[in-house]
This record gives structure tokens, sequence and C-alpha cells, in this order.
């Protein structure tokens, strides 16, 4: 028996249609960068979507936005099948990004992108995953995230404002949390955005609690609403001037710096959730 091409196959036609997807989809990237960049409700909403996929780049994170912002779970359509799951007729897929290794020309290994089509879980027979919460009770998250912090963690009986809960100190590396705070919800809120501070400190070498003051902002945000705390205080109405203008390559480059930020945050923080539950029903069956 021999193989070949199907009937009709044009490979040169073949490369073209590649090649202009792609170029569709860098340019969706782009177009959706400046989107959010210039809308602080589009941004919020951006920070949803990523808080969700916060193991995705900022830019896969960008094109499902775009496209299917209230998607929970993406696979590819053979891999939905692997798992006995069907995806429904006449489903409009999901354009990202999939990076692919290749030996480059001095023999060295280069990463390339390719157009990856997915579906949402939402688009299949399969259920959707309940998303990982703590019973929606913001002091356990607190003392999570303060067990899990790789910093220092101090009480104190004043702030450098009066309306901060918790204050991260890049000097001696410490977090400071207020004393006797009542309000569990702004308290976990600001200990959400001082970690963000501290874990933008020791992602980049040189720190200004000042440039870094809206980054810090967006990682609490997605970090609480990622463990189901409540978000609405957080002050992302104004987007600053800087980051509205900069190039759709160094906007990206400002999420990504978040993203990397809260991931490694909800990271520790939902590896410490799941030790604590399993531990909890071992205690359980004895």
């Amino acid at each position: 028996m021999s193989y070949g091409y199907k009937k009709g196959y044009n490979p040169q036609k073949y490369a073209e249609n590649r090649k202009a997807e792609k170029e569709r989809t860098y340019q969706m990237i782009d177009d959706t960068t400046i989107e959010v960049s210039k809308s602080p409700n589009k941004l919020r909403e951006f920070l949803d979507v990523q808080a969700k996929f916060d193991m995705y780049s900022a830019a896969n994170t960008l094109l499902i936005f775009k496209q299917m912002p209230n998607a929970t779970q993406l696979k590819s359509f053979d891999d939905w099948n692997k798992d006995g799951i069907q995806v429904r007729q006449k489903q409009k897929s999901i354009a990202i990004l999939e990076p692919v290794e290749y030996t480059k020309n001095d023999g060295s290994t280069g990463i390339a992108y390719n157009v990856k089509k997915v579906f949402d879980v939402a688009q299949t027979s399969g259920k959707k995953p309940a998303a990982p919460t703590l019973d929606r009770d913001p002091r356990k998250l607190v003392a999570i995230m303060l067990d899990t912090a790789p910093i220092d963690v101090s009480t104190v009986e004043e702030l450098p404002s009066p309306n901060m809960g918790a204050f991260y100190k890049n000097e001696d590396q410490t977090l400071y949390i207020k004393r006797d705070i009542g309000n569990s919800v702004a308290l976990c809120q600001c200990v959400a955005q001082e970690l963000g501070h501290a874990q933008l400190a020791m992602n980049c070498e040189a720190y200004s609690r000042r440039d870094m003051g809206f980054s810090a902002v967006c990682v609490g945000y997605m970090l609480c609403r990622k463990f189901g705390v409540d978000v609405k205080n957080f002050a992302i109405d104004r987007i600053p001037e800087e980051l509205a203008g900069k190039s759709p390559k160094e906007i990206r480059a400002e999420l990504s710096k978040t993203r990397s930020a809260m991931s490694e945050i909800g990271s520790r923080v939902s590896e410490e959730i799941y030790r604590r539950r399993a531990d909890r029903n071992k205690e359980q069956e004895r």
C-alpha cells in the first residue's frame, strides 16, 4: 500500500494558509493588548480570565479573553477524545499559541510558535470542573498565604497608612501585618496585594514600590479572584498612563510579570490547600 497526500492537497497553499492564520492570531494578540490597556473594565475582565488560566502565558490569555472569556478548561479535539469526552458538533475552536522546539542552523535549540486549536469543556460532553476555593473564608486564605510566603512576617501596631492592613518592606524583605484588623476581607485583599509586591521584587533586579504599585494591585486582584474573595475594592479604575502608552509588546511584558507573580503565589497556596485537605481526609479515615 502506498501513502501520499490527500487528493487535492497543495503543500504550498497549506503553508500559505498556516502563515496567514498565524499572522491573524498575532494581530489578534496585539489588538487585544491595546484594548485591555485602554479600558479599566476590559483590563478587569482580562485579569478575571488570567486568574482562571494562571498557567497560561499573557499572550494566550489575551487570545482566550478575546474569543471565549467564560472558558474554564481547554484541550484540543484529540485530547478531549483521549479522555473519552466528545466535542459537540459545529463548535468554533479557540486559537492559542503552542511552543515547539526546532534546531537552528548552528545546532542550538530554538522556540517557535504554532497556532493550536482548542475547545472549552462547555463545548463538550464533559462536566465543568469545580473551581478550587477555601469555602470562601478570607481568614483561612490569609493564614495560608502567610504560611507559604517565602519572606518574614511580623505583626505591628501601626503601618505607614492607617488604611493599610499589611505592608511589604523590601529593605528587610518583611511583610508587616497590622494587629487586630477587624475586616477579614479587607485584610485578605491587602495581604494578597502586598505579597504581589514581595513576589515582583523577588522576580526583578531593580524593584521600585512606586513603579510596581499597579502591578501589585493586579496580582492581588487575581489572587482574590482565583480563591473566591471579593475584589470590588481593588483600585483598577484608572490605568497608569505609562502603561497605556507602551507598545503592545511592552504592555504584554508587564502583563507577563503580573501573571508570573500571581502564578507563583497561587501555586504555593493551592499546593498547601490540597495538602491540608489530604491531611484532614487521612485523619477522618482513622
